[in-house]
Parts: structure tokens; sequence; C-alpha cells
């Protein structure tokens, strides 16, 4: 990757993949400036990378569906990596905790960034769920591929589940599909002058720069811990390690690839039978998992981040392994 002086305007730079994004943007030798929501965060964020204090800005917008303090915010920015966005349990309403965030964000930098001709791209964080029809179980036969265009009907006043944590998980999925449909129909309406991609990540798990104990585990981290303990997946393997997902957005920002392009984040054919093999081998003790395990399956195609932009996938076991040995280390100096 070339080096740059070039400074990247970061959204979401706090959270679990964001702080990898971050790193990896420091390390390409570009200059960040970051959004943050609290004045405090950004001793946190200097303390976080010492070796790179002189290269980091903040800048605190407590609310992002405001487009005015991104119109100060984008000054010599050259790059955009939005990231920020409402993730499940936090919140109980749909249209003000999730929509408002999510959609409203993705629009307020997208419109803001027209009035900035010094940007040449964005690229906007969606989720492979944003490709998965509302009404679809999350567990299903469809394959989910990358630039289909299709639309997906969304009703905002539907029923949502009663279980608090399906609830949650519906109003976030249905967040994710109305940001995305909001950034394609940017892309048509505006046709701007800066190059507009994004990226779906499917479960993104790895090795964590903000956990700091075993109770902050990131919630996709959690879930695997969890389920490896439980033998019992509600969700289909699809993994990605967050440094992988960190390389595609800084890799982004500098690609040839057209305008509109998506990415779809993911590894490919590793089964929950793998995961209970790998698990029942190396973590015997831990993992209820026991093979031949035939867990939920869902299906997905890349190409995009292979071809536009060089990614070598990590290879899953290594990310399992530091996901898992992380947890453990946390437990381990907690019951000391």
């Amino acid at each position: 990757m070339k080096m740059s002086e070039s400074l990247v305007f970061i959204t979401g730079g706090t959270g679990f993949i964001g702080a990898e994004v971050v790193q990896q943007a420091l390390e390409a030798g570009y200059r960040v400036r970051l959004s943050i929501r609290k004045p405090e965060q950004a001793e946190t964020i200097k303390g976080r990378y010492p070796d790179y204090a002189s290269k980091i800005e903040t800048v605190v917008i407590p609310d992002i569906s405001e487009r005015e303090p991104f119109e100060t915010a984008l000054e010599n920015v050259e790059y955009v990596i939005h990231l920020a966005s409402p993730v499940p349990g936090k919140g109980v309403d749909l249209k003000e905790d999730y929509i408002k965030p999510a959609l409203q964000g993705t629009e307020a930098i997208l419109y803001a960034a027209l009035k900035f001709p010094k940007i040449k791209t964005i690229v906007v964080t969606s989720s492979a769920i944003a490709l998965l029809p509302i009404d679809a179980p999350m567990v299903t036969e469809r394959v989910l591929r990358e630039d289909t265009g299709e639309v997906l009907p969304v009703d905002v006043d539907m029923e949502l589940p009663e279980s608090p944590q399906e609830a949650h998980g519906m109003m976030y999925r249905i967040s994710k599909v109305l940001a995305h449909q909001a950034t394609r129909d940017f892309l048509e309406k505006e046709k701007p002058s800066y190059k507009l991609l994004t990226t779906h990540p499917t479960l993104v798990i790895g090795e964590s720069r903000i956990q700091n104990s075993a109770e902050q585990i990131d919630m996709v981290n959690a879930m695997l811990w969890m389920t490896i303990q439980s033998a019992k997946p509600a969700y289909p393997s699809l993994w990605v390690d967050v440094k992988d997902v960190a390389t595609a957005h800084v890799s982004a920002i500098d690609t040839p690839a057209p305008s509109g392009t998506e990415f779809i984040l993911s590894l490919n054919g590793v089964t929950w039978e793998d995961i209970a093999a790998f698990t029942k081998s190396e973590y015997p003790d831990l993992a209820k998992l026991e093979p031949p395990f035939e867990g939920p399956v869902t299906k997905v195609v890349t190409g995009n981040a292979e071809k536009h932009l060089g990614l070598k996938w990590t290879p899953w076991k290594q990310t399992f392994r530091e996901t898992i040995e992380q947890q453990l280390s946390f437990n381990d100096a907690g019951s000391k």
C-alpha cells in the first residue's frame, strides 16, 4: 500500500471495526480525523495509537444524523470512511434509535461531502444483512451476491417480534436495508464527483483493539463465544476477520474500482461442522459443538474484494484462534 499524507475522515473509529481501520490507515501513512460523540473520547483515541498521536485529529459530532457538523469537519479531507451505525440492543425505538442514525447519518455525510471537491472517495460500511429481505429468515437458502441492484421492500410500521432480542435484531436489519437503499438512491440522483463505494461485511470477529476485560467482548465475538459453549447456533457460518475488513476499507479509498461498486466481505466454505471439529480439537474444555455438527447455512458470493482490492483472506483457523485466545486471556486474568 502506498504511503500518503492525505487526510482520511473516519466515523465510528472508536468501535471494534473502526479501531482496526484507524490503525491500518495510520500504518499506511494517512492522517486521520475521527468523529467522536464526547470530548473525553479524544484522549482515549490518542492513547490507543501512541506512535501516531501527531497524525490524529478528533472532532466532536454528538449526532451524526445532522448535516451541519460535517460541513466543517470535512474541510481538507480527501477520503471518507463512514463506519458509524446503530448496533442491536442500543435503543428501543425503530425510527429514532435505528433508522435516524443509520439512514439520516449516511445521507448527512454524503450530502455534506458534495460541498468539498477535494474529496475523492467515500466508503460506506453497510452489512451483508442489507442484502437480505426483511421477511427472509436469518438462515436461508438464498445466496447473497454483490451488485444485484435489488430493491428490498421495507414497512417501517411493521409489527416487530415480541422477544426484545428478536425485535432489536429486526430493527437493526431494517435500518441497514434502508441506509443501503438510501446510499444507492443518492448515487443515482446526485451523481457525486467523488467515488462512492459500499462494503457488506458478514459476521466480523477477531482480536479486539478496544477490549480490556472479559465483559467488554464485542457483540459478534460474544455470539461466537456463546455458541461454541452452547452448541445452539442461530445464524449461518459466515465470518470475516476484523483485520481483513479494515484492510478492505483502507484499500478501497484508493482503488480503481468504479463508483457504485459493492464489496461483500466474507470467508466462504467454513461450515459449523468445521468449527465443531476445530474447537473440539483445540479447546475441548470449552467446546460443546460435537462433530459431526450440522448448523445453519447461508451462502455468499464474493469477488470484488479480491478483484479490485487484491484482498487475501486471513485463514479462518487463525481468526478463530485469535478470537478465542483473547477471551480466554481475559477470563484467566479475571479469575486470578
